[in-house]
């Protein structure tokens, strides 16, 4: 048990409180601190999230949880509503008991992450303010968002620390120095500074929302709500894209986007815009939702508190009667008669069949009388499978001629292309095969083996052809101009570095 700690200020990050509690514990060692605070010297900490916190509450006792230390002092909050039900309770868990740098890629940040930050950041009025009447100062998690570049109390632009994390030992801790603080605010222009303000103060409001029930599932159906409202989704439930793109950007500016790395490349299937609006397992930061959010509703509050369940349900019955609305009765039953009539001259057709001949009257009668339509089809045939022996020999040199053909193209390509197997055989149409039946193929796995590249096998063969290359022209070269015209990286080139000496002396 921790016989004093300093308890976390309003807002702050547990890694700052805990910094202050070395400071004040006149430890020496970091190691020693992390110790008492986790229960192992081995333990790494991160500035925004922290982990083995439930260690960390038993040790500090009183009133003190894991749960309330995640939802008040660090950043966890931030990601909350915006991911899965189960997502979120292996997060938590890994925070409570475990930490370190990988809980970064279960949040997605990884891979997913914008408006990236390498050093610390603070409001110089909030560390005034602080110093005056705590005699000290501390590291806001409010101001570590990505993407969020004011205070959202003072509307003043965020100061960067002297010291960032990778200054210091990866067991430190940073503790705010008056000294080494700018404690007046700068008077600079701000483009879109309403925006950024608004921004800010939404970030912070989803940091002290502490409503563990709203899931990204209930968000996504909030969103669907939202569009329909607009007019940007269809009765159908299909939201209409290029209107949104449109009146996203009208709203917003490309500019600010921009500077937001939330930028919309509409002909891009994958754009963010287009995964954030549907059923998409990828994962979207949360500033792209906030800024989602402010476009559909203007009050985050009213987002995720006034639009309850009943109202989303409203969706539901508003298509129901834009679909009977849209009803000719007239139409819906001569397409019936159409259906009865072909089905009674052709007894044998099959559903395919029929859906081919009344391509219209089928898409009609989905749309507007499921169930009639359903009940009225031929019946389904039983699928009768041959017994259709393959002869594995004859597919294998099928298999091994064409590509041989197409590796002599790959290697021909003057785009210098990996030779793997998709690269062979997806264009083929083989790709299935050969990466499942491959054991049938003696011949097509031998020829496999042999030529596909590893990463650094495809590397030296760059390095290979640049060498050709200046040999041919008669320039001057050096290793590293191999190495940056073949945009290999230090490390990965240095494994391969003999073999390019080498190769180079057998071409002189």
């Amino acid at each position: 048990m921790i016989d004093f700690f300093t308890d976390p200020y309003k807002d702050e990050l547990i890694y700052s409180a805990i910094a202050r509690y070395h400071f004040y514990s006149g430890n020496i060692d970091f190691r020693d601190t992390i110790e008492e605070c986790f229960g192992k010297r081995t333990m790494v900490p991160t500035l925004i999230l922290g982990g083995r916190i439930e260690y960390l509450a038993s040790e500090l006792g009183c009133d003190y949880t894991a749960q309330r230390i995640i939802d008040q002092n660090t950043i966890f909050p931030y990601y909350e509503h915006f991911i899965d039900e189960k997502r979120k309770a292996e997060i938590i868990n890994y925070i409570k008991f475990y930490g370190g740098s990988s809980i970064y890629m279960k949040l997605g940040t990884i891979s997913g992450s914008i408006c990236k930050r390498k050093s610390i950041y603070y409001c110089p009025i909030c560390a005034k303010n602080e110093i005056n009447k705590y005699g000290e100062t501390y590291i806001h998690r409010e101001h570590q968002l990505e993407g969020i570049i004011l205070c959202s109390h003072h509307g003043v632009i965020l100061e960067k620390y002297l010291l960032k994390k990778s200054d210091v030992s990866k067991i430190e801790y940073i503790r705010f120095e008056e000294k080494d603080l700018a404690l007046e605010a700068r008077n600079i222009y701000i483009k879109d500074y309403d925006k950024h303000l608004k921004l800010a103060k939404d970030a912070y409001y989803l940091l002290n929302d502490h409503n563990h029930n709203i899931s990204r599932e209930q968000v996504f159906k909030k969103y669907r709500y939202l569009l329909y409202e607009k007019g940007l989704m269809k009765g159908s439930n299909t939201i209409r894209q290029r209107e949104l793109w449109k009146e996203f950007i009208n709203y917003y500016g490309k500019r600010f986007l921009k500077s937001l790395e939330c930028d919309i490349d509409c002909n891009n299937e994958y754009n963010w815009l287009k995964v954030i609006t549907r059923k998409s397992k990828r994962l979207s930061h949360p500033l792209r939702h906030l800024v989602l959010i402010n476009f559909l509703c203007g009050n985050i509050e009213e987002f995720f508190h006034g639009i309850d369940n009943s109202t989303i349900k409203q969706i539901k019955k508003r298509n129901e009667l834009h679909s009977f609305d849209n009803v000719n009765l007239i139409k819906l039953e001569s397409y019936k008669s159409t259906i009865l009539n072909i089905k009674e001259i052709n007894t044998v057709l099959s559903r395919t069949d029929l859906r081919k001949i009344c391509k219209k009257e089928y898409m009609y009668l989905y749309r507007y009388d499921k169930n009639w339509l359903i009940n009225n089809l031929p019946v389904i045939r039983e699928c009768k499978t041959g017994n259709h022996r393959v002869d594995w020999n004859e597919r294998d040199k099928e298999y091994l001629k064409v590509l041989n053909k197409r590796y002599k193209e790959l290697i021909e390509n003057s785009s210098m292309i990996r030779i793997t197997k998709g690269r062979l055989a997806k264009p083929l149409g083989i790709l299935s095969n050969v990466e499942k039946k491959l054991n049938y193929l003696p011949m097509t796995k031998k020829f496999l083996n042999e030529i596909c590249e590893k990463t650094s096998d495809f590397q030296f063969r760059r390095c290979k052809y640049l060498i050709d290359k200046y040999f041919k022209l008669g320039n001057e070269f050096r290793l590293w101009n191999i190495q940056r015209d073949a945009g290999i990286r230090k490390d990965d080139f240095d494994a391969i570095r003999v073999k390019v000496i080498k190769y180079i002396n057998k071409r002189r």
